[in-house]
C-alpha cells in the first residue's frame, strides 16, 4: 500500500452493534489518496474483538486489541502511532454520513495551511426518541484565534467525529497534561492555539447519543462540573495565558455570579488563580455532587433571539443526611 495520507483512529470498547457500521463508513470513503486505519479495542468483553479481527484482513485496516483496559489511555496511547500528515478519530458508537468527508477535509486544509484543523456539522441521534437535530448552528467560515471572546459567534466546539486535525500541530512531548490532547474541548482549544478552524455548515457525521456514555450518562450537575474541571486544566496548561478567554467559559460552564467572574477574568496572580479556581471546583462538587442535595423545582426559558434564551431556575437545596 502506498504511504497513507490519513491515518483514522477508530476507538471502540464493546460497541459490537454499532462497530460495523461506523468502520464500513469510513472504509466507503472515495478519495484520491491512501488512507489507514487503525483500530484500538480497549479490552471488549461483549464480542466486539472477534468483529475487528475479521476486518484486519483489508490492507489498509490495522488493529490494537488491549489485553487490559487502558482507563481513559486508549486514545492518548493511540496518538502516538499517528505518523501520517493528517488524523482523523471516530468513536465507533457513531459514524460518518458522506462519503466525500474525508476527500473534502484534507482539499480545503492542502489549501489553507494556516488551519490547524478543519471540521464540519454533525447530526446528533437521540436514540431513546428517535428525533435528531444538528449539533452546531454556524456558518460555513474561518474561525480564527484568539477569538474576541468564547461565544458562539467567536468560538465553536464541532464533534469529535467531525474533526480533521493536521498532525504536526500535535505535540505530545510539549503536552504536560494527557487531557489536552484527549478530551474533546481541550483538544479543541489545544488546536486552535496552533492554528485556524476551517468549518463546514455540512452534515457529514452522526453523533448516537445514548445518555450512556462517559459524558452523556453524567447528571446535568456532573457534566457542569467535569466541563469546567477540564477548563482550568487548560488554562492551568497554558500557565493562564488566555485566563481572560477561559474565565468566561468556565463562569459558564457553573453559572457563576457576575462578581466571581470579574474576579477570576481580572486577576494577574497565577497561584491565587490556580487557588481560586480550585477553590470554586470544590465548593460546587460538595454542593451539588456531594454534601448538599439540589432538587430543581423551576424553570423559566425566555427566548431573546433565535440563538440567545434568558434562564430562570428555582430548586431547593438542602444538606444530605
Amino acid at each position: 500500500m502506498d504511504t497513507p495520507l490519513v491515518t483514522v483512529i477508530l476507538l471502540t470498547f464493546n460497541h459490537i452493534n454499532t462497530f460495523e457500521k461506523a468502520i464500513n463508513s469510513v472504509l466507503e470513503q472515495k478519495t484520491n489518496f491512501p488512507f489507514q486505519i487503525i483500530v484500538y479495542d480497549d479490552a471488549s468483553t461483549d464480542g466486539t474483538s472477534e468483529i475487528v479481527k475479521k476486518y484486519t484482513d483489508i490492507p489498509n485496516v490495522k488493529a490494537v486489541i488491549r489485553e487490559e483496559n487502558a482507563h481513559g489511555k486508549n486514545l492518548y496511547l493511540a496518538l502516538k502511532d499517528v505518523n501520517t500528515k493528517y488524523y482523523a478519530i471516530l468513536e465507533t458508537d457513531d459514524y460518518w454520513c458522506d462519503e466525500n468527508k474525508l476527500q473534502t477535509q484534507v482539499d480545503i486544509l492542502e489549501n489553507n495551511l494556516d488551519c490547524s484543523f478543519c471540521a464540519h456539522n454533525t447530526l446528533v441521534n437521540y436514540v431513546k426518541t428517535n428525533k435528531t437535530k444538528e449539533y452546531i448552528t454556524a456558518p460555513t467560515k474561518k474561525f480564527t484565534f484568539p477569538p474576541k471572546k468564547i461565544t458562539k459567534s467567536y468560538y465553536i466546539e464541532p464533534h469529535t467525529s467531525s474533526r480533521l486535525y493536521r498532525s504536526e500541530c500535535l505535540n505530545l512531548d510539549e503536552i504536560k497534561n494527557p487531557i489536552i490532547a484527549t478530551y474533546d474541548i481541550a483538544v479543541n482549544f489545544y488546536f486552535f492555539t496552533k492554528g485556524s478552524l476551517y468549518y463546514i455548515d455540512k452534515v457529514m457525521s452522526v453523533y448516537n447519543y445514548t445518555a450512556k456514555g462517559v459524558y452523556s450518562g453524567l447528571s446535568s450537575f456532573e457534566q457542569r462540573y467535569k466541563s469546567a474541571s477540564v477548563i482550568h486544566q487548560i488554562n492551568d496548561e497554558f500557565d493562564y495565558k488566555y485566563n481572560s478567554l477561559l474565565s468566561r467559559f468556565f463562569s459558564t460552564r457553573l453559572n457563576l455570579n457576575f462578581i466571581i467572574y470579574l474576579i477570576l477574568k481580572f486577576s494577574k496572580n497565577k497561584s491565587f488563580l490556580k487557588s481560586y479556581y480550585q477553590k470554586i471546583l470544590d465548593t460546587y462538587k460538595k454542593r451539588y455532587l456531594g454534601d448538599w442535595f439540589a432538587k430543581p423545582v423551576a424553570k423559566i426559558n425566555i427566548p431573546l433571539s433565535k440563538h440567545k434564551r434568558l434562564v430562570f431556575e428555582c430548586r431547593t437545596e438542602r444538606e444530605r443526611s
